[in-house]
C-alpha cells in the first residue's frame, strides 16, 4: 500500500506546489482563450478536466515504460540507497529555485531541447479541447525536480507495475493543487510566503530522502546516528547468535543487538499482518534482499566479516534497526 500512499502524499503535498511552479504556464496557456471567445465557467473547467486526465494518462504510461527499463537494471540495496540521495539532491535544488537562491543552482535543472518549448508555444493557438490535451500529455516533457525525483523511484523499482503505480499514484496526489489554484496561478506565486512555505517543505523532504538513502547504503552517517552520539543514548548490549526480529509495520524490534564478529548468525524475522514497506527486508551491508509475507516467518543466516554497526531496514530506508558486531 506505501507504493501507492506514498507517492499519492507527496503529490498531494510538496509534489503538486512544486509541479504547479513549473507547469503553471503550461496549465493556464491551456485554459487561455482569446478576449473576444466569451466561453462558460463550466468550458473552462471541462478543459481544466480534460488537461489533468491528459497529464494523468501520459505519467501513468511513462511509468511503465520506466519500470521495463529498471526491470532490466539489477537493483541492490545500496545502488536503491544511492537512488534515494539523488531524489533527495533533486529535492533541495528544486527548494533552491524556488527560492531563487542563485542561478547556480539552474544549470542541474533538466530542460527539454528547445524545439519543444517552441512546440508547446505553437499549440497554445490552438482554440479547443486538443490544447488542453496537448499541453497535459506534454507535462512528462518539463516536469520538476520532485517529479523528476519520482520517476527515479519508478526506474529503482524495476518493476513495470510497481513504477506504474508510483506515477499514477503521484499525479493523482497533484491534481487537486492543480485544480484548485489552476485559475489563480499568477496571483498566488506573486505572495513570497507561499513559495518560502512550498520551498521549506521540498527541503524537509529532501534532507528525508537522502538520510533514507545513507541508512539503505548502511553508512553510519544517518540522522538517527547523529541523534544517539549528541543525546547520549545507549542501550545494555544483550549478546547472542540467534536474533528474533518482530517485524511490524512501523518497523522493527529485536531481542538481540550485539553478535560476534566471524561467528554465524541467524536472524528469525516474525511478520503479523505487516502492510508496510518494512516486509521488504533488507541488509545492505551483505547485499542482502528479502519481501517477507504479510504474517509468517523467515530466516536468515550469514557470518558478519568486520566491526562495527551492521544495519538492517526496509526497501525505502524508511524502517531500520542494527546489530553491533564485536571481537
Amino acid at each position: 500500500m506505501n507504493t501507492f500512499w506514498i507517492p499519492f502524499i507527496t503529490g498531494l503535498t510538496t509534489g503538486g506546489v512544486s509541479c504547479f511552479a513549473v507547469q503553471g504556464g503550461l496549465l493556464t496557456s491551456a485554459l487561455a482563450t482569446e478576449e473576444e471567445i466569451n466561453v462558460s465557467k463550466s468550458l473552462r473547467t471541462r478543459a481544466l478536466a480534460v488537461f489533468l486526465i491528459a497529464k494523468l494518462t501520459a505519467y501513468t504510461l511513462l511509468g511503465f515504460l520506466l519500470g521495463v527499463i529498471g526491470s532490466k537494471l539489477i537493483i541492490t540495496p545500496r545502488l536503491q540507497g544511492w537512488f534515494q540521495i539523488v531524489i533527495g539532491v533533486y529535492m533541495l535544488i528544486t527548494a533552491a529555485n524556488l527560492l531563487n537562491l542563485h542561478p547556480f543552482f539552474k544549470i542541474f535543472v533538466i530542460r527539454p531541447p528547445k524545439f519543444v518549448f517552441k512546440l508547446l508555444r505553437n499549440q497554445t493557438k490552438v482554440k479547443s479541447f486538443f490544447t488542453p490535451i496537448v499541453l497535459g500529455a506534454m507535462t512528462i516533457l518539463i516536469p520538476c525536480g520532485v517529479t523528476q525525483a519520482m520517476m527515479l523511484l519508478a526506474i529503482s523499482s524495476s518493476n513495470p507495475l510497481t513504477a506504474t503505480t508510483i506515477l499514477f499514484a503521484f499525479i493523482l496526489g497533484t491534481i487537486p493543487v492543480f485544480f484548485a489554484i489552476g485559475l489563480a496561478a499568477n496571483e498566488l506565486f506573486k505572495h513570497k510566503a507561499f513559495v518560502i512555505v512550498a520551498a521549506l517543505v521540498v527541503t524537509v523532504m529532501g534532507i528525508i530522502s537522502i538520510n533514507s538513502g545513507q541508512v539503505l547504503r548502511g553508512s553510519v552517517q544517518t540522522l538517527q546516528n547523529y541523534w544517539i552520539v549528541m543525546f547520549g543514548q545507549s542501550e545494555t548490549a544483550k549478546l547472542g547468535n540467534i536474533v528474533n526480529i518482530a517485524v511490524t509495520s512501523s518497523g522493527y524490534k529485536a531481542d538481540v543487538n550485539t553478535v560476534k564478529v566471524g561467528v554465524p548468525v541467524k536472524l528469525i524475522l516474525t511478520t503479523n499482518n505487516v502492510t508496510s514497506c518494512a516486509r521488504a527486508f533488507t541488509i545492505p551491508s551483505i547485499n542482502y534482499f528479502k519481501l517477507l509475507p504479510i504474517s509468517g516467518t523467515e530466516t536468515v543466516e550469514f557470518t558478519p566479516t568486520k566491526i562495527g554497526r551492521l544495519t538492517y531496514t526496509c526497501s525505502m530506508g524508511m524502517y531500520s534497526g542494527y546489530l553491533n558486531v564485536i571481537e
